[in-house]
């Protein structure tokens, strides 16, 4: 069993790092990160059995009202997501881009939709709209397709990356479609400028403090080899873990000694929405 301490708000779990899509703005690219530039066609990466996966993850206790988010990467580019989908006890939400070969027959008859189904502010499956790597008017129309079968909706980036004028555009089309569709706060660098609203702007403004602070955060990060990480930063650079799923023992730690201040990853220093969607939470604490 491993425990996840009760004022943790969210467990992602990366299943691969592999993705379809070349998003030049990728967050797991930010700061240096080299997380999603394992594209399809290059070596394989180590992954955990979807077998392993449900083990381990069914071995872990969450706090009340935190479900397990598979994530990525792309994580339906991992076969065995059906087969985690089937047999975890855990509720389940997913983030995904929506891959081409995904229909409504792959959703239809997975026998987790009913106990899978939870009172949440947002929806269970939470497609990413990616400007110039596809096209919205399809993307809307696939997720129309799917709102009757899962919880699912359409997340977008708003500026830089949309003007607030084709971010109405594409709320409009949603509501034509009644699919949910809601904005997303670009982070980080953008063509030389710095985005986002963060509680530490310093610790991911992408250049070494030279000090050393301690943080803690309150996100458990899985990466596609079962790893534990500390937080994003850690993941997306590749650097030492704190342990893995498989290990017979694990326990969260408390606060941590850390001398990559200011290369700290975006989504763990802005001010965002925790599960319950309330405004103000920021994952990580840092006593500089």
């Amino acid at each position: 069993m491993i425990i996840l301490p009760e004022d943790y708000d969210y467990v992602g779990v990366f299943l691969t790092d592999k993705c379809h899509l070349h998003c030049g703005y990728c967050i797991t690219r930010q700061v240096g990160g080299t997380f999603g530039l394992n594209l399809i066609g290059q070596p394989r990466t180590q992954f955990l059995e979807a077998n392993q996966w449900v083990d381990n993850l069914n071995r872990l206790e969450l706090p009340s009202g935190i479900p397990i988010t598979l994530q990525g990467g792309e994580p339906f580019l991992y076969m065995g997501i059906w087969h985690i989908l089937e047999n975890i006890r855990h509720k389940i939400d997913i983030l995904t881009a929506l891959p081409f070969y995904l229909k409504p027959e792959h959703f239809k008859d997975l026998k987790t939709l009913r106990w899978n189904k939870r009172k949440a502010p947002y929806p269970t499956i939470r497609v990413s709209y990616h400007h110039g790597q596809h096209s919205f008017d399809d993307l809307i129309q696939r997720v129309a397709e799917l709102k009757d079968i899962v919880d699912i909706g359409i997340f977008a980036l708003g500026p830089p990356i949309h003007s607030i004028d084709q971010m109405k555009w594409m709320a409009e089309i949603a509501d034509i479609w009644n699919v949910d569709f809601r904005p997303k706060e670009f982070l980080g660098e953008y063509k030389g400028e710095f985005h986002g609203t963060y509680k530490y702007p310093e610790a991911c403004a992408g250049k070494l403090l030279n000090k050393t602070v301690q943080c803690r955060n309150t996100v458990a990060i899985f990466g596609p080899d079962g790893s534990i990480y500390r937080c994003h930063s850690d993941l997306y650079n590749k650097r030492e873990p704190l342990g893995n799923i498989l290990d017979d023992e694990f326990e969260f730690p408390d606060y941590l000694d850390c001398e990559y201040i200011g290369t700290c990853n975006p989504c763990d220093c802005k001010i965002k929405t925790d599960h319950h969607q309330y405004f103000g939470y920021t994952s990580v604490d840092i006593i500089f």
